[in-house]
């Protein structure tokens, strides 16, 4: 069973720019995945890209950090831009629980 991928990519300044997410992201993985969110959290540029892909599962506990570390971002005054890249059956599963539209995921 594959663990969490969590890469980040920075602009010119060094800030953090792009954050790419994936693998198991299960409630097993919730500590880690919060760890590298937290460790991101304050070298954040102004606008920042998070990819959301290859993805094996996502349970709650993963939903929830997302949009935990996305109220930082609004306290922060950063702008960020989710890019889902999610089977079709992970699409449904996300639009029928009602968080597809708090992570600005499109139709």
């Amino acid at each position: 069973m594959e663990k969490i991928k969590f890469r980040t990519s920075t602009d010119e300044n060094g800030r953090i720019a792009t954050i790419n997410i994936g693998g198991l992201l299960v409630l097993e993985t919730s500590l880690v995945f919060k760890n590298e969110l937290v460790a991101v959290g304050n070298r954040i540029a102004k606008n920042v890209t998070i990819n959301i892909s290859e993805l094996e599962e996502m349970d709650l506990s993963a939903v929830q950090l997302l949009v935990a570390f996305c109220r930082h971002l609004n306290q922060m005054k950063i702008t960020y831009q989710f890019y889902w890249n999610l089977t079709d059956e992970q699409k449904s599963l996300f639009k029928n629980v009602g968080i597809g539209t708090e992570l600005y995921m499109q139709n």
